[in-house]
């Protein structure tokens, strides 16, 4: 458990015990214990949930410091190098090994500063995929650091303002901006990537791990393929395994069910394992679609993991889609708060599945269409259908030959022109560059397969998600794992023959067959992924709260109004009913105000 902080002073100015504490006070949550240390013009330190082990430390050797939030799957694998005795004594021997491509030879997860005396240095590093946050704060001689925006902003030890370009990337859905954070010049450390600052005042990123460069394996039997991601796929589970009382998603569908599956198999105390679904027990309303309770229920009777419900009170779901820190699965904080209460310290997650080890049959049609790969296509085509191709075919190709986003069908990397009225013009006339020559890298490009999941990772959906988690997270006393985003899992992704992701064009076969004997069968086998209960029951209960998001915007003084926005506006938004006939306008209606929200609670807290 914990969070980092630290401050250095390149002027060699000293930095004050208060300064630190200040600092580490406002990473942490208010019942943290603390643990810092100064210095001269160096103070570290870090915060963790009390009775848990602290997963943070610093550590000194020679001429460099190291704190780091960290997590070590593989450490068999560094103990062939040197010897450590603790996760950030392993990171600082790797830096004095390898420099600053140590972070590669590890498989974690962490964030982890190191500081080089006698390179007159600061590198700043980041696990592969981004599951532990590090932003940072740099003005002339002066470098502050914590592993999140919100600490740095309720520090008190730096000038805050509120980043105008963040919030136009939020509001336009344009997501490339993800270094920056919801304050002016505080920047996340992108996953891969390490920031060095040189005492000198230069500053620079540069990626260590490289997902884009690993080779092909045309070795490998699709046989071969199943087995080595099974080994694989146990074995990242189990290394984040720890012998304490454990949480488990269990959705019903495959990626986290086969997780947890794994989990429970290597568990002996089933007592001390807990599955969450993010669907309630019962249901009043209609549900279309398959109800993905039965394959809970089917999970439970198997591997004999009691699972609960949520059990959501009035306005729940809306309530915690404002909170300032940016939610980005608003149904997953009723989790986090289950997980308290039976005082969970590890919660295992299947996300990340989709993009890469069960990834369905998406992008395809348009791996096989610009590898001239076209009597594969036709074979496509006789299997799913012409209807379905085509239909494949104006989402994956068509696109890249018609810019713009102007293709109606596929909206990606167009502006939604309605979101302009909510702004003043003053506030468009200064972002008018940002708002209308953007341009959004589209998941669906002119390589194959593989550049797709690429892609996929530089969009940093994933991240993005994981940053609000492991923040969220923390308050509650439990860490996250995600075996399906391990740092060897996805080496050996990208050096899979890409024909093995679709064979015989049946989604998601390799994990399938990776999970044979493993998962529950009634789950393995099913042919769709959707969550029809849990869709129903939250639009449930975005539709129930849009009076209490309406009574909360009425009940804004007007100094609490965002100055660049038309809060009449607004008022306009609200006043259409939320309709089920035209219910992506009304999905879309609710998020311009709820995002509103959002950011008002954001200033009320941290910049007033």
């Amino acid at each position: 458990m914990g969070f980092i902080c630290g401050i250095i002073n390149f002027d060699k100015k000293t930095i004050t015990s208060g300064e630190i504490l200040s600092l580490a006070n406002a990473t942490g949550y208010p019942n943290f214990k603390f643990h810092t240390e100064t210095d001269n013009n160096i103070a570290l330190g870090y915060c963790h949930y009390p009775g848990r082990q602290p997963k943070g430390g610093i550590y000194s050797e020679d001429e460099i410091l190291v704190v780091a939030d960290i997590r070590i799957y593989n450490h068999e694998k560094l103990r062939q190098f040197f010897d450590f005795n603790s996760p950030e004594e392993a990171f600082a021997k790797a830096y004095l090994k390898w420099g600053t491509s140590c972070a590669g030879h590890i498989n974690g997860d962490f964030a982890a500063v190191v500081i080089d005396k006698k390179k007159e240095e600061v590198v700043l590093f980041r696990d592969h995929i981004g599951t532990r946050p590090l932003v940072y704060w740099r003005s002339g001689n002066l470098l502050v650091f914590a592993s999140h925006e919100f600490g740095l902003a309720k520090s008190g030890l730096i000038p805050i303002a509120l980043s105008e370009k963040k919030l136009i990337d939020r509001y336009f859905r344009f997501d490339k901006l993800y270094s920056l954070t919801s304050f002016e010049n505080i920047l996340k450390v992108v996953p891969g990537h390490f920031v060095t600052h040189r005492f000198n005042g230069q500053c620079t990123s540069s990626p260590y791990w490289n997902p884009e460069k690993i080779q092909k394996d045309t070795t490998l039997t699709f046989e071969k393929t199943v087995l080595r991601l099974r080994e694989l796929l146990v074995t990242a589970t189990v290394n984040r395994m720890e012998s304490r009382k454990t949480g488990m998603h269990v959705s019903g569908g495959i990626d986290s069910c086969g997780v947890a599956a794994i989990v429970a198999d290597h568990t002996s105390d089933k007592k001390s394992l807990t599955g969450y679904s993010w669907t309630p027990e019962t249901f009043e309303n209609p549900v279309e679609g398959v109800n993905e309770k039965e394959f809970i229920d089917a999970f439970e009777k198997d591997k004999n993991i009691r699972v609960k419900y949520l059990d959501l009170e009035k306005n729940e779901t809306v309530k915690n889609s404002i909170i300032p820190e940016f939610e980005t699965q608003h149904i997953e904080h009723p989790v986090m708060q289950m997980a308290e209460k039976d005082d969970i310290e590890t919660l295992f997650s299947g996300w990340g599945g989709d993009e890469f080890v069960s990834l369905s049959q998406r992008g395809s049609v348009n791996h096989l269409f610009f590898s001239l790969k076209w009597r594969t296509l036709l074979k496509y085509t006789g299997t799913m259908g012409i209807k379905a191709t085509v239909m494949k075919l104006r989402t994956e190709v068509l696109p890249l030959f018609i810019p713009f986003g102007l293709l109606g069908p596929y909206k990606v990397g167009k502006t939604d022109l309605s979101k302009l009225r909510l702004f003043r013009f003053s506030f468009i006339k200064k972002h008018w560059k940002q708002i209308f020559l953007h341009h959004r890298k589209i998941i669906f490009g002119y390589g194959n397969r593989t550049q797709f999941t690429l892609n996929l990772l530089e969009n940093h959906h994933l991240p993005e998600r994981m940053d609000s988690w492991a923040i969220n997270a923390e308050k509650y006393g439990f860490d996250y794992k995600y075996p399906l985003l391990d740092k060897d899992v996805l080496d050996f992704w990208f050096s899979i023959p890409v024909e093995y992701t679709y064979k015989n064009f049946h989604s998601r076969l390799l994990y399938r067959e990776a999970m044979k004997g493993i998962l529950t069968e009634k789950i393995r086998i099913r042919k769709d992924k959707a969550e029809a209960l849990r869709i129903a029951c939250t639009l449930s209960g975005i539709k129930k709260g849009k009076d209490y998001l309406e009574k909360l915007f009425n009940f804004l003084e007007p100094e609490e109004q965002l100055p660049f926005f038309r809060p009449e506006a607004f008022v306009k938004v609200f006043d259409r009913p939320f309709s089920d006939e035209f219910l992506s306008r009304s999905l879309r209606d609710q998020k311009k105000y709820t995002l509103y929200l959002q950011y008002v609670m954001l200033v009320k807290k941290y910049l007033r």
